[in-house]
């Protein structure tokens, strides 16, 4: 991360100065979106922002939101990115509206703030409920907070049954109650619980099932469909504008699952096909693949894109092209659900995709990593990679090592440096500037608010509101990029710059270990990247912390 030079006046620790960097989170449910009170996603950013602006202490970072997602487990697009830059060290506070906008699992959510945030080091903040884990004042009670959590998983399980209820009732009768439609349907202009044919689309459909019939095998399929360059389901949607864009395009691409599904859905003879997975928070169950015979078939409900005939023969060749192949693959299925050191780490250089954890065919005791996408062959650019787990781990350890002896330097060069810059130049008044400005910020927001009821008084015209509304808006946006670059510079000084750099003590903490633990390979490696045979890079957690700290260093030092 590239910083600006500094001086060595401007560059002295600020005595006493905590800035948080902060992170505002808010969640809207799909019941709450049904339900359009004051409590949006808009609203509630913009009190927690309101909020925010009013603590010096709190410089704002970023805003992550999930809109129309459960509160009862933490596997949300908005979080999972916002626990990512936790973990990278870019946030170290969260503020939310109140408990039951950050969830509402009593167990789940009790575990982040009991355990998690305190030794990630995180504030956690809940505005409506006085929650303050850095506030001795605040309403931070063991008993009160669990037992606002225990009713808002009392709340979401009473309203999982009621919708459980009436989703399974549209079921039976037969209505689609899905978000998008399955790959060669659309939604009826009329019934949004009625499928109809997708022109564009339904042919490929027929390709699919004409091949499986053949005895094509799913592979093969999805290599001919991408070798074809027919977009994916995803791809399409993406292009389409029916889902953000999201990930790494890269990935979206035929795969052999998503032919599995296609042509295994009896929805594409006419019948409608639900509850092939299941989920329900009342019974305390996880999203599930349901057997065949709870799947809930309401027959003849739309217009069929294949003939029955074509679908039990694409059944059939299914059924013989995979009996064998379930004799060797019982013997290693094993493999992907042990909770290895490296898992999910390993990505390819070319297409993204996460490595996966095979037998080793030299050494019967080891194991190796290859690229999936390149494996099948699915058409994309991919080059040969086969990393060995043995090599990956002597590497990892020898780099490790390396950067610990870094950080071990590092922190004393700092600390010296730090020490020599605190005597020789005067306090910092950045504390008494960054509160002169937040006092002008919060007086002109006050006066652009104040406007609109002079204009409804008559007392300003037209014109003049116009004018001194972007006037005063402009020197807001204005003071506040003065106070974010003040709060920047306040943070650098007061953390990265100092042996508190998150850098720093990552890897200060593993400096008696010999071995390689789980633990140690999760908090300090970010990503492996994988360019080759036995070829690859480490990506290390807090890397702009790291560059900050070289530059410091080396700018003092001069």
């Amino acid at each position: 991360m590239a910083r600006k030079s500094r001086t060595a006046a401007t560059i002295a620790p600020v005595a006493e100065v905590k800035t948080y960097k902060t992170a505002i989170y808010a969640r809207l449910s799909v019941e709450d979106c049904r339900d359009r009170e004051s409590d949006s996603i808009e609203n509630q950013i913009y009190l927690i922002r309101q909020y925010v602006e009013e603590r010096p202490y709190l410089k704002l970072i970023s805003v992550f939101s999930d809109n129309g997602e459960t509160g009862t487990d933490f596997d949300r697009p908005g979080f999972i990115s916002m626990m990512d830059e936790v973990k990278a060290g870019k946030i170290n506070c969260i503020v939310v509206k109140d408990l039951s906008r950050f969830g509402r699992n009593y167990i789940e959510t009790g575990e982040y703030l009991e355990k998690i945030f305190p030794f990630m080091g995180v504030r956690f903040v809940s505005i409506n409920d006085g929650l303050d884990n850095e506030d001795e004042n605040s309403n931070m009670d063991a008993l009160i907070v669990g037992l606002k959590n225990l009713i808002n998983d009392v709340y979401a399980k009473d309203i999982s049954q009621k919708i459980i209820s009436s989703l399974r009732t549209k079921q039976e009768n037969g209505e689609y109650i899905g978000g998008l439609p399955i790959y060669g349907y659309q939604k009826s202009e009329e019934d949004y619980h009625r499928l109809v044919i997708d022109t564009e689309t339904a042919p490929v459909v027929r390709d699919i099932f004409k091949w499986k019939a053949e005895g094509m095998g799913d592979t093969v399929i999805a290599r001919r469909l991408n070798e074809m360059g027919i977009p994916s389901p995803m791809k399409r949607r993406t292009l389409k504008g029916e889902v953000e864009k999201a990930g790494n395009c890269r990935l979206f691409i035929w795969r052999d699952r998503t032919i599995r599904l296609i042509t295994t859905n009896p929805m594409y003879i006419g019948h409608m096909t639900q509850g092939r997975t299941k989920q329900a928070l009342c019974d305390k169950m996880p999203i599930k693949a349901q057997p065949t015979s709870e799947w809930i078939i309401v027959k003849n409900t739309h217009e069929p894109i294949v003939d029955k005939a074509t679908f039990e023969k694409a059944q059939e060749a299914r059924a013989n092209n995979t009996n064998a192949f379930y004799k060797d693959y019982d013997k290693s299925k094993h493999i992907s659900s042990e909770n290895y050191l490296f898992k999910g780490l390993l990505v390819c250089s070319d297409c993204g995709s996460k490595l996966i954890r095979i037998k080793s065919h030299t050494n019967p005791d080891g194991y190796s990593f290859l690229c999936p996408i390149k494996r099948k062959n699915l058409g994309t650019a991919c080059t040969h990679k086969n990393v060995s787990e043995a090599v990956l781990y002597d590497s990892a350890l020898v780099s490790i090592k390396k950067e610990i002896e870094a950080a071990v330097n590092l922190t004393a060069i700092v600390e010296r440096l730090n020490k020599s810059q605190s005597e020789d130049n005067p306090e910092n008044d950045i504390a008494k500037r960054m509160a002169h400005l937040q006092k002008e910020l919060k007086r002109l927001t006050h006066l652009k608010a104040a406007l609109y009821e002079s204009y409804a008084d008559k007392l300003l015209t037209e014109s003049e509101y116009i004018y001194s509304k972007q006037r005063y808006g402009k020197q807001i946006d204005e003071l506040r990029q003065n106070l974010e670059r003040l709060q920047e510079e306040s943070v650098t000084q007061s953390e990265t710059l100092t042996p508190k750099n998150k850098w720093l003590q990552a890897f200060r903490r593993f400096t008696d270990h010999d071995e390689l633990s789980y633990e140690m390979v999760r908090t300090l490696i970010k990503q492996v990247v994988v360019t080759g045979v036995n070829e690859f890079y480490f990506v290390w957690n807090f890397k702009n912390e790291y560059e900050a700290l070289c530059e410091y260093t080396g700018e003092v030092s001069a």
